[in-house]
């Protein structure tokens, strides 16, 4: 009985525990369910806000992208105007640059941009006006001026895009605006101020974009074109010198010469006969006559233009009897002096003469005491005669200087500043420390000699001379190479070095030998130029005081009575602040600034962005190898008949090194190397080297001829491997414009602001 009850309750607790395990498996089996649903129920609601935000997103990303393709249509159709503008202006250019002889680039630029602001204005016009006296009073004096373009302007605007409801403005007037400005580094520019874009795909999606649009201006160089056309006016072109190396020879040249040597541009051999009918001749050196050459430059008809660095007349030899003759029939424009070197020479000035500088930069600082950058008249050579009669006008804007050396080394200090624009050597006596102030007085006079002992009395100088002299140093020491050291007198600055030869010339300044005894100075200064003019009496070198604009005094009769009565004084200064005339610096600016363009392009405008640095420099390219011809592409010997309608028989010839002209000919010549004449030749020679004239012949340019060969080039497929050599026809010239595309963009872009 007992074990039947136990048996009976082991059941029971068996039967318990396992009811307890499946509640416990039923519990389990729940709490795991809702965890499932939970966990799927997160997923669910993540993948929905993903799905969504990835709707959103690409909503808001193409409505954003819409908004930029608006503004981008926008941009499109102001850069077919810009474009429209730029043709227009660049064939405006190109057909009356010629006459206006202004900065080409300067020109288009404004021409251009007027052009756009025309376009942008809903009334008017935004004025140019190339025919008045001043072409950029008026668009200069709107630099930097915020224009409204009027009340209907953003229909402009909003008419360049397919969704015009979403183009307008942030402006407070609802117009838009403009302005052209002006910076050295990129020139000029418009900026097209406050569009916006605001673009709606429906109300729950909206971007806007807010920017202004900038216009600058396509960089074309003008003067490559325009150089290559200009060549058909040339019979010599060359990077080097142009020699007339033949005694005795009687070389004629008709047409425009070039010449890129920068010390002896054009050399012309003694006892040469040169005759130059040439509308302009431009050198970056000089025009340099050996002794008893005889030389005659004239334009075409009348006067031409010269451009040079000096006209020198040197000496070649000592002591010859020849006479040297030159005649000029120009409007000269001399960036520094004419320099009459040697002895028994005759000078004839006719046309116009301009010696333009005053200094490096001509502007109104102190010119420093550098002869360089001073134009003047220099009369070294014995028996000289200068003849001015037919002299229209004359503008000497520099002064005559002493070249110094500083110790017996030769070192170079500043030159010694005269107080004269046309100077004859004798004169330099004026400008000695008188001997009555060098001691010890029995054995020294000025010149003393180098290395013996001497003094100055300074303290007596400064008495009877310190309204003139630099008070800290108002004597300078000055070696010849002989063995003598000159003592010159050290001027303040110009006016004083002027108002000291003046009153020197007319006995007002008292001036003693080294025995005390009064020097008569006017008499003196006569007597010594006699020996270096012909005829002291200079009558015909006198003009009106409108046609003589002078930095420093001429004496132009040393036999005059009365004082001063042979004297023209300085009239290049203002007499109230004596300091040179601004006008007269800004034209002799210009003058430096042509003679730059006309030596880098053949063109006056190839100056342009050198208002800082007007003189030429090491970094200038050579014209013929650095603009007009690419020899790299020059790689054999090419000769091609042409036949024009004023030549049958010309021909061009390619030459990779030198080449010799035996035998009369017509038409072009491309050389990498020299070119000799030995032969007439009409046409163009167009070299990297030095061209040699030798012997009597006639070098002639043919403007017809050269214009059909040059076309020829040009368009004939023919003519292709020569085209090739060109650098204006060959796509790798420096005259390619930038791409426009490039030059309208975006400023100040903001989104959804």
């Amino acid at each position: 009985m007992v074990r039947w009850f136990r048996e009976k309750k082991e059941n029971i607790v068996q039967k318990l525990r396992s009811r307890r395990k499946e509640g416990a498996s039923l519990v389990s089996v729940v709490i795991g369910t809702m965890f499932l649903l939970a966990i799927g129920l997160t997923v669910i609601t993540v993948a929905t806000k993903y799905v969504v935000t990835v709707i959103v997103d690409r909503n808001s990303t193409d409505n954003f992208y819409n908004a930029e393709g608006i503004l981008a249509e926008v941009r499109v159709g102001l850069l077919e105007q810009a474009g429209t503008s730029g043709k227009s202006a660049y064939k405006d250019i190109l057909e009356n640059y010629t006459s206006s002889k202004k900065n080409m680039k300067d020109e288009f630029s404004k021409k251009y941009l007027a052009g756009i602001a025309t376009y942008l204005l809903s009334t008017g016009s935004y004025t140019y006006d190339d025919k008045s006296s001043d072409t950029t009073k008026h668009f200069d004096a709107k630099l930097g001026v915020l224009q409204d373009c009027g009340s209907h302007s953003v229909d402009k605007v909003k008419n360049l895009s397919k969704k015009p409801d979403s183009v307008t403005t942030t402006s407070s007037d609802g117009d838009l605006h403009f302005v052209i400005n002006y910076e050295p580094a990129i020139g000029y520019s418009l900026t097209l101020k406050d569009i916006k874009i605001d673009y709606h795909e429906d109300p729950n999606y909206a971007s806007t974009v807010n920017t202004d649009i900038v216009f600058t201006v396509p960089d074309y160089k003008f003067e490559g074109d325009s150089t290559f056309d200009e060549l058909k006016d040339y019979i010599v072109i060359s990077d080097d010198a142009l020699k007339i190396d033949f005694a005795n020879s009687g070389a004629s040249f008709s047409g425009n010469i070039y010449t890129g040597q920068t010390d002896s541009g054009i050399h012309i051999n003694s006892q040469s006969k040169v005759d130059f009918f040439s509308p302009k001749i431009i050198s970056r050196g000089s025009l340099d006559i050996l002794t008893g050459a005889t030389v005659n430059v004239s334009g075409a008809s009348g006067a031409g233009d010269l451009y040079l660095q000096n006209l020198r007349l040197k000496q070649s030899g000592s002591g010859s009897p020849l006479s040297t003759t030159l005649n000029v029939n120009e409007n000269a424009y001399i960036s520094n002096d004419l320099d009459i070197q040697d002895s028994n020479s005759v000078v004839t000035l006719k046309g116009k003469y301009y010696g333009y500088s005053y200094n490096e930069q001509n502007d109104s600082s102190n010119p420093g005491a550098n002869s360089d950058y001073s134009s003047a008249i220099l009369i070294n050579g014995l028996n000289t005669t200068l003849n001015a009669a037919d002299l229209n006008k004359m503008v000497l804007a520099g002064r005559s200087f002493v070249d110094q050396k500083n110790s017996q080394n030769n070192s170079v200090n500043s030159d010694i500043m005269m107080g004269e624009s046309m100077s004859v050597k004798s004169n330099q006596l004026a400008y000695l420390v008188p001997e009555e102030y060098i001691t010890p007085q029995d054995s020294q006079q000025n010149p003393i000699i180098t290395n013996e002992p001497y003094a100055v009395n300074t303290a007596g100088l400064l008495n009877d001379l310190g309204a003139y002299l630099n008070t800290s140093k108002p004597y300078i020491e000055n070696y010849h190479p002989a063995g003598f050291t000159y003592l010159f007198l050290n001027f303040k600055d110009e006016v004083s070095a002027n108002k000291y030869f003046k009153d020197y010339y007319s006995g007002a300044v008292t001036v003693k030998d080294e025995t005390g005894a009064v020097v008569d100075t006017t008499e003196q200064l006569s007597e010594k130029a006699k020996t270096y003019l012909v005829s002291t009496d200079l009558t015909n070198m006198k003009f009106s005081a409108n046609l003589y604009l002078i930095a420093g005094n001429i004496v132009y009769n040393y036999e005059a009575t009365g004082g001063s009565n042979g004297l023209q004084t300085a009239n290049y200064y203002d007499s109230t602040t004596q300091k040179p005339a601004a006008e007269l610096l800004a034209d002799g600016k210009k003058m430096a600034l042509n003679y730059l363009g006309n030596c880098l392009t053949l063109l006056p405008s190839g100056s342009s962005g050198r208002d800082a640095n007007i003189r030429l420099d090491a970094s200038d390219s050579p014209l013929v190898s650095g603009v007009i011809i690419d020899y790299s592409k020059l790689t054999a010997d090419i000769t091609k008949d042409v036949t024009t309608s004023v030549e049958p028989n010309a021909k061009i010839w390619v030459k990779k090194g030198d080449y010799t002209v035996g035998t009369k000919a017509s038409g072009l010549i491309i050389a990498d190397g020299d070119v000799t004449v030995q032969a007439d030749f009409t046409g163009l020679i167009l070299t990297n080297g030095k061209v040699t004239v030798n012997g009597n012949y006639t070098l002639k340019a043919d403007m017809v001829m050269l214009g059909e060969i040059l076309e020829q080039i040009r368009t004939d497929p023919a003519f292709e491997q020569i085209a090739k050599l060109f650098r204006a026809l060959n796509g790798t010239s420096k005259q390619n414009a930038t791409d426009l595309e490039k030059c309208v963009y975006y400023q100040n872009w903001e989104r959804n602001k």
